[in-house]
């Protein structure tokens, strides 16, 4: 008696035969499908190629119109308003610029133009389309009369010389003039002239009648400020740390020290709670006795 063949055996050929149809089948599927995607990728790849070239030609073309043009030479050059600063020295600084292209100009290089005037402190240009630029314009202030190289200048808070005094244009600045100034030696003549402004900018607020009076600031001396008067007397010396030390006592005693001991060689307030003065000794004394 035979015994019966187990299903599937290896004469069964029809399930195993269609397991690999499928399987042939899926493969030629999944190459079509990846032939389809890499002929989509390369026509997307060459679109942004094509995409990237048009739009890079249209800015080169944008480009050589902008920096080309005649419809952007410069023809307007405007400021911000100035007090100090001549606007016709100004614009003659960038007089160069005219006529040239708007986009082929660098406003940086413009505003170095302008602070390399005296008068100039900062300065930041714009462009204004289609043919113009601003300048905006921060001065420098005039605060005081320094004796620079025995000419003198007028001069800003920060110590700058500005500009030479005695032209007409100088003519309505008043101030007490800096003397002493150590010419050989730029960095303390600076920081010398910058606290020399100071005092009078002190003065000026606390004590207009004071500031007013005075003469000259000598600056020679690092440890004092020494005030002389347009109508003489002693000399007032001053702390270059507290300006206004015993200031107040002293303008209400000056009368009294000239009436009861007469001229005075100088007045010295930089001591706590305390006036030094010191009464002029005359040359000729002792002379004939």
């Amino acid at each position: 008696m035979r015994r019966a063949r187990p299903a599937g055996g290896p004469h069964d050929t029809g399930h195993a035969g269609h397991v690999e149809s499928l399987r042939i089948l899926r493969r030629v599927r999944s190459g079509q499908v990846r032939k389809r995607r890499r002929g989509r990728g390369a026509l997307l790849a060459g679109t942004a190629l094509t995409a990237c070239a048009v739009l890079t030609g249209a800015a080169g073309a944008a480009r050589h119109y902008l920096t080309h043009s005649p419809r952007f030479a410069l023809r307007h050059v405007d400021f911000s308003e100035t007090r100090y600063a001549p606007e016709e020295d100004l614009r003659r600084s960038l007089t160069r610029y005219v006529g040239r292209n708007l986009f082929r100009i660098d406003p940086t290089r413009l505003a170095r133009d302008l602070e390399s005037r005296r008068w100039v402190k900062r300065a930041v240009v714009k462009r204004v389309l289609p043919d113009g630029v601003f300048c905006a314009v921060e001065e420098r202030v005039p605060r005081g009369l320094a004796l620079l190289r025995d000419r003198v200048w007028l001069v800003d808070e920060e110590g700058v010389a500005i500009d030479p005094y005695g032209g007409p244009a100088q003519q309505r600045y008043s101030f007490p003039i800096l003397v002493g100034i150590d010419d050989g030696n730029s960095g303390r003549a600076r920081v010398q002239v910058r606290r020399g402004v100071q005092l009078i900018v002190y003065l000026e607020a606390e004590y207009p009648e004071t500031a007013r009076e005075i003469s000259e600031v000598d600056l020679s001396r690092d440890d004092r400020l020494e005030l002389r008067m347009n109508q003489g007397g002693p000399a007032v010396r001053l702390s270059p740390h507290d300006f206004g030390g015993n200031l107040e006592r002293y303008l209400t005693l000056r009368n009294y020290l000239a009436t009861d001991f007469g001229g005075g060689a100088y007045v010295d307030l930089r001591f706590k709670d305390r006036i030094a003065f010191r009464p002029l000794v005359a040359s000729n004394a002792g002379k004939g006795d």
